[in-house]
């Protein structure tokens, strides 16, 4: 290969790499929430779904629905910071992909081309 060809297979390098990049990151987050009353902490992952729940002695004094709610109200909490952090990296992604895609391809004389 030389010329156009290199410079596509190089920009589908990057844009894969930007892709694995995006998906270890999301695979990475972990958020933690804890309740007001520090009785509830939450863990979720960068989907939203709790990985990890931690009761202090004192909700084993609330009542049923009561911490039931608390649980819940902190696990939504957890997982709003979760799906946050996940948009930040998406809009950072579509950034670097768009940048890379646009770039211009170098020819094997010297010149570029824009993406059509």
């Amino acid at each position: 290969m030389s010329g156009l060809a290199d410079s596509v297979v190089a920009r589908l390098a990057e844009q894969r790499d930007l892709l694995q990049d995006l998906n270890d990151r999301c695979s990475a987050i972990s958020v933690r929430a804890t309740s007001r009353d520090r009785a509830v902490t939450v863990v979720v992952d960068g989907t939203g779904a709790m990985t990890a729940l931690t009761l202090r002695p004192v909700a084993g004094r609330m009542a049923a629905d009561t911490l039931a709610e608390l649980i819940v109200n902190t696990a939504q909490t957890a997982a709003a910071a979760a799906f946050d952090r996940r948009r930040q990296l998406t809009e950072q992604f579509n950034r670097r992909f768009l940048a890379a895609q646009n770039r211009e391809l170098e020819m094997w004389d010297g010149s570029s081309v824009s993406p059509a």
